[in-house]
C-alpha cells in the first residue's frame, strides 16, 4: 500500500523540522569497511540497489550496506545524529535541511520528475483538457500540488475557477478515489500512476497517463520539460573523510542509471528484494521515472529555478531562502 510516509521520500512530501542544530556528530572514521546507503522505495532506488548489488564502489568500500527507508522523521533523523550520511531525498528537501542549519550537499539529481496526471477519459491530453474539470490532489501546498498548480497557471488555468482540486491525504487515497469512479482526473507519482494503470486493468477499467507533467514544465520554464525532483543528498563528514568515495559513487550513479535504463527488467529482479513492489511493476514504473544522474553544480540554474517557482507560493518549502552556493556539489 502506498501511504503518505512511503511516498514522501520518492515524490517530495517531507516536512523538515521547524529548528535543525548546527553540531552533527561523525558517524564513522574515514576508511570505514562498510557504506551505509539509503534511499526511497523505488524510483531511484533501483539505481542504488544496483550500485550496491553489483559492487560498483569495490575500489572504495569493502561493503555496500543499502537500505530502502519509508519515514521522513527517520530520514531528518538519521542525518541530524551523523548516523546518515549518504541518502535519496526529493531535492527541496535537501535545500531546506541546509537552510536550517544541516551540514548536507546536494550531489546529484536522479530524476527529472515523476509526476503525471491519471484519467478515465482518454481524450485528456493537454492541462486545457482539465478546463471546467475536478482533479484528485495529494498534499496540499506541497511540491507536486505546487507543481500542478504552476503547470496550470502557465497553461492560462487558475484553481477554483477555470478547474477544482479535491484535496486528499495522500496519493493512495486519490488513487482508491479515481478507481471507484469517484473523481475522473488525479495527480499521482511514480510509482503510484503505474499502480494504477496496472489495478485499473485488474478490475477491468482504462486509466490513461494522460499528461506527464515533466514534459509540461517547459511551459513553466520556457527551457526543458524537466524539473530536478529528487537526488542525493551528501553530508559533509563523508566528504570531508571519504572525497574520493563520494566522487566514485557518483560515477557508480552514472554507470548503473545507464543500465537501468537499459535493462528494467533485469534491475526490477535486482531490486526486488530492497524495494517493497512487484518486479513487474518496478520494471514498468522505470521508463516513467525520468532517470538521471547529473551533478548537482552542473545543473545549478535548474535547481535554483525550481526552488525559486516553489518559494514563490510557499517560501517555507526551502526555508525561505536559496542555498549558499557551495551546497551545490
Amino acid at each position: 500500500m502506498i501511504t503518505r510516509r512511503s511516498f514522501l521520500s520518492q515524490t517530495a512530501g517531507f516536512t523538515a523540522a521547524a529548528s535543525i542544530g548546527t553540531s552533527v556528530p561523525v558517524m564513522a572514521a574515514a576508511g570505514s569497511p562498510v557504506l551505509k546507503l539509503y534511499g526511497p522505495p523505488v524510483g531511484p532506488s533501483v539505481v542504488l540497489s544496483y550500485i550496491a548489488n553489483k559492487g560498483l564502489l569495490s575500489d572504495y568500500t569493502q561493503n555496500v550496506d543499502f537500505t530502502v527507508y519509508k519515514s521522513p522523521d527517520v530520514l531528518r533523523a538519521g542525518f541530524i545524529s551523523g548516523d546518515w550520511q549518504l541518502a535519496g531525498t526529493p531535492s527541496y528537501v535537501a535545500a531546506n535541511l541546509a537552510n536550517k542549519g544541516l551540514p548536507v550537499k546536494m550531489l546529484n539529481i536522479m530524476s527529472w520528475g515523476m509526476l503525471y496526471v491519471l484519467s478515465y477519459d482518454g481524450s485528456v491530453t493537454s492541462p486545457a483538457d482539465l478546463a471546467g474539470e475536478q482533479v484528485g490532489m495529494f498534499f496540499r501546498n506541497d511540491m507536486p500540488d505546487l507543481v500542478f498548480g504552476t503547470v496550470m497557471e502557465q497553461n492560462g488555468l487558475t484553481a477554483g475557477k477555470d478547474y477544482t482540486l479535491h484535496y486528499v491525504s495522500t496519493p493512495f487515497e486519490a488513487l482508491q478515489l479515481l478507481l471507484s469512479g469517484r473523481i475522473k482526473h488525479c495527480v499521482l507519482p511514480e510509482p503510484a500512476a503505474t499502480a494504477g494503470m496496472v489495478k485499473g486493468k485488474t478490475v477491468g477499467k482504462s486509466v490513461y497517463r494522460s499528461i506527464d507533467l515533466t514534459k509540461e514544465w517547459a511551459s513553466v520554464t520556457g527551457g526543458n520539460g524537466r524539473f530536478p525532483m529528487a537526488g542525493m543528498m551528501v553530508h559533509e563528514d563523508l566528504l570531508n573523510e571519504q572525497p574520493e568515495l563520494v566522487e566514485g559513487f557518483q560515477k557508480a550513479c552514472v554507470t548503473g542509471t545507464e543500465w537501468v535504463k537499459a535493462n528494467p527488467e533485469e534491475a526490477a529482479a535486482v531490486s526486488s528484494d530492497s524495494i517493497p513492489m512487484p518486479a513487474d511493476m518496478i520494471a514498468q514504473s522505470i521508463p516513467h521515472t525520468h532517470l538521471t544522474a547529473e551533478r548537482a553544480k552542473d545543473i545549478r540554474g535548474e535547481l535554483e529555478q525550481f526552488y525559486s517557482i516553489l518559494a514563490q507560493k510557499n517560501p517555507s518549502i526551502i526555508g525561505g531562502k536559496l542555498p549558499n552556493a557551495d551546497f551545490y556539489l
